[in-house]
């Protein structure tokens, strides 16, 4: 079964791992990350990598910027060296010719998987296209492609933002780093009839410093995160706090599947790490998280007949 049929079969198990691409200029951290690719990668569908730039949101960084591999220098080795499917992200807006890009990715990389990304504020004007028009763009270059976007659920009217960049040739959006389970049930519900598929992002999170990483980069956190997370019975940095954000992960997935509408989208699922440290975390994520979403996407599916 190809990449994008399994990706659009909802009795299918869908797993992303996302993996932060190395440090420019570090050979050694290249050849470390490949070979952390390659136990990874024949226990999950895609590795996904993110495109990391030097945001300029509001307030001090809580770390600091570290400059990157581009991910698609990085993922053409994970597809040639370690076999895994491979899925770059790519935020249009910052500069006009997505087509072109796509065009070389495609044929210089051998990557055609894209999750489309757009800027940080609606008040800023961008060089580049929106999503929308940057899917319209590589449709129109005629190669293979298969096309994701993000998907915030407490953003406002996220719903039909969705639904309009399926529309536009996307087939599957990853979350935001879920915390709670509000929001994303109620978008999952108001997604009825969806046939793109929305991967559930989780991630390990033992720290404050954490927390606060992830708010600057503006992820909708309970204000009651820090105390269930950080308390005397999940000490930062131990192993107690990595249960109890394996826990709280556990809750939200459960939490979803027991309030699907009558004809859910396909759910996926994406496991993320945040930073190095918590790379052992994820990779325990990865194996619990994993196969409890494989028993309740399998609970769903008709009995057969014997």
């Amino acid at each position: 079964m190809d990449f994008q049929t399994r990706l659009l079969d909802p009795s299918q198990p869908v797993i992303f791992f996302e993996l932060v691409p190395p440090p420019e200029g570090k050979p050694e951290a290249q050849e470390s990350a490949l070979a952390e690719a390659k136990k990874i990668a024949p226990r999950v569908q895609a590795i996904n990598l993110p495109e990391i730039r030097d945001e300029s949101r509001g307030g001090g960084r809580t770390s600091k910027f570290i400059p990157r591999v581009a991910p698609r220098f990085f993922g053409k080795r994970l597809r040639e060296e370690a076999g895994a499917e491979v899925v770059i992200n790519r935020g249009v807006v910052y500069e006009a010719g997505v087509g072109a890009w796509f065009r070389e990715t495609s044929q210089a990389f051998g990557l055609h998987h894209v999750v489309l990304v757009g800027g940080e504020s609606s008040q800023i004007r961008y060089p580049g296209p929106s999503v929308v028009e940057a899917a319209r763009e590589i449709r129109a270059t005629g190669l293979p492609a298969v096309l994701g976007g993000i998907a915030l659920p407490g953003r406002a009217r996220e719903a039909g933002r969705i639904r309009l960049k399926t529309e536009a040739g996307l087939c599957f959006f990853t979350t935001q780093v879920l915390f709670d389970s509000n929001d994303i049930v109620w978008l999952i519900q108001r997604l009825n009839g969806l046939e793109a598929r929305i991967f559930l992002s989780f991630a390990p999170v033992t720290t404050r410093r954490d927390i606060e990483f992830l708010r600057w980069l503006g992820v909708d956190l309970p204000s009651d995160l820090d105390a269930y997370l950080l308390s005397r019975e999940a000490t930062p940095s131990s192993d107690l706090a990595q249960e109890a954000s394996l826990r709280l992960a556990q809750t939200i997935l459960m939490d979803v599947f027991d309030n699907l509408p009558p004809d859910p989208p396909p759910l996926g699922l994406n496991i993320e790490h945040i930073n190095r440290r918590n790379f052992p975390g994820a990779v325990r994520m990865l194996e619990r998280l994993g196969n409890l979403y494989a028993d309740l996407l399998a609970s769903r599916r008709p009995a057969q007949r014997t």
